[in-house]
């Protein structure tokens, strides 16, 4: 079998109150070298450049903007089918939805990403353009404006 040369970054804060992690979980993350944890950033964009994927694998999330600002970079992602997440990713067209808690998927998403370029570069591609297209600010506005134009006694 052939062992993929991949590095996995976490960024952003443990949340022991939230998702605590099993000890040996932790202890795996600790000694493998190919494994870095870099905790809470001011500036996700240079661990973002650095990336040639960018997967949000959460079970709770409201709208994470953290999936707009790597589409916005151009990587190609994997989320879980989660509210927010699941509508920012189009299946097949900019990354890849799975279902949230199942490992399984996930490596699997994972290893499709890491093994097949052809993929990964064309969902890359379309990454930028669909997020510009549907969440530029202007049009984002006007779309909360005509909410509450909508809702106002």
């Amino acid at each position: 079998m052939e062992r993929l040369q991949t590095r996995l970054i976490l960024v952003g804060p443990y949340e022991p109150e939230l998702d605590p992690i099993k000890s040996e979980t932790a202890k795996a993350i600790e000694d493998n070298p190919n494994i870095e944890a870099v905790g809470s950033q001011k500036d996700v964009r240079p661990w973002l450049a650095a990336a040639d994927c960018h997967v949000l694998a959460s079970y709770r999330e409201g709208f994470p903007n953290v999936v707009i600002e790597a589409g916005a970079m151009g990587l190609p992602q994997i989320v879980t089918d989660i509210n927010g997440a699941n509508e920012i990713i189009i299946e097949g067209r900019n990354g890849s939805i799975v279902p949230s808690k199942n490992s399984i998927a996930l490596y699997n998403a994972m290893k499709r990403m890491a093994t097949k370029a052809d993929w990964r570069e064309s969902l890359s591609s379309n990454a930028c353009p669909l997020i510009a297209e549907r969440y530029e600010q202007g049009y984002v506005r006007k779309c909360l404006y005509d909410f509450y134009n909508e809702i106002r006694p």
